[in-house]
């Protein structure tokens, strides 16, 4: 057997291969948010073509880069089926006392999902966006504050509630007109303050 046929149909990869991921960039909004009636999934519900907030809703940039975001997701075997457990690690960003306004919210049991702008698996390291938490949302389980290592900020880290896993890993995201469209989109409902 060769190195170019180690992985089966189209996961084989040439030899000497090395896998370029990351987190670019991230940001995260609250779960309930989402318009699900409005939202469009394909790919057996691993890729969100459409994503669609409820008026008035916003997503809020996350600090930080590749080294202080971290996006997993892991299978869960239960019971009852099969289900994945998501778990993000985020700096917000700070944003005046709204910052410790979400924070208190995720505390009093907020849900919250996030988007990753990730440098993924490909030859080129293409771009793609992933998404944390879309079916269960997930839950605040550490807010770490440490003014000398992170200037002053909090690292939030959420996951999924137990028994409430996730269909599907972390979802796709990609828009019809491909990456620039997805990130206009994820721009022109990112918060901005007021001057």
């Amino acid at each position: 057997m060769s190195c170019n046929t180690k992985l089966a149909g189209e996961f084989t990869r040439a030899c000497g291969f090395k896998p370029k991921q990351g987190v670019d960039e991230k940001w995260y909004g609250n779960w309930e948010d989402i318009d699900r009636e409005a939202t469009v999934l394909a790919n057996r519900n691993t890729k969100i073509t459409t994503l669609v907030l409820k008026e008035d809703a916003k997503l809020y940039k996350a600090a930080g880069n590749d080294k202080s975001h971290k996006a997993k997701h892991a299978l869960a075997v239960g019971d009852y089926g099969n289900g994945y457990i998501h778990t993000d690690e985020y700096i917000p960003m700070y944003i005046g006392d709204n910052e410790a306004q979400r924070i208190q919210e995720l505390v009093e049991g907020a849900r919250v999902f996030t988007i990753e702008k990730m440098v993924d698996t490909g030859v080129s390291g293409e771009t793609t966006f992933k998404v944390a938490g879309f079916e269960s949302g997930m839950l605040i389980t550490n807010d770490d504050y440490d003014s000398s290592a992170n200037s002053g900020t909090s690292t939030i880290i959420c996951a999924t509630k137990e028994g409430e896993e996730e269909a599907t890993r972390l979802k796709t995201f990609l828009l019809a007109g491909g990456v620039a469209a997805t990130q206009a989109w994820i721009d022109a409902n990112t918060y901005v303050p007021a001057p």
